[in-house]
């Protein structure tokens, strides 16, 4: 049975690039997990998990874009 990840942060330091990804199950999609900075080419990136805030608001986020489209 998948296993939702919980959401992750990845900011690049070298040109402030930033992006919050909410994996729909543990398999990562292309544009799901990042290596290096889509912008300039920086690696690594930094990663940190979501907040509880953040990650609320995903959801709820995700809930209406469902729900709507």
């Amino acid at each position: 049975m998948p296993i939702r990840p919980h959401p992750i942060i990845y900011s690049c330091t070298s040109c402030g690039w930033s992006k919050t990804v909410a994996a729909k199950s543990d398999a990562f999609m292309p544009g799901e997990f990042f290596d290096a900075c889509p912008i300039c080419g920086h690696a690594p990136l930094e990663t940190r998990p979501a907040t509880i805030t953040q990650e609320t608001l995903i959801t709820l986020a995700q809930q209406i874009k469902n729900r709507w489209f």
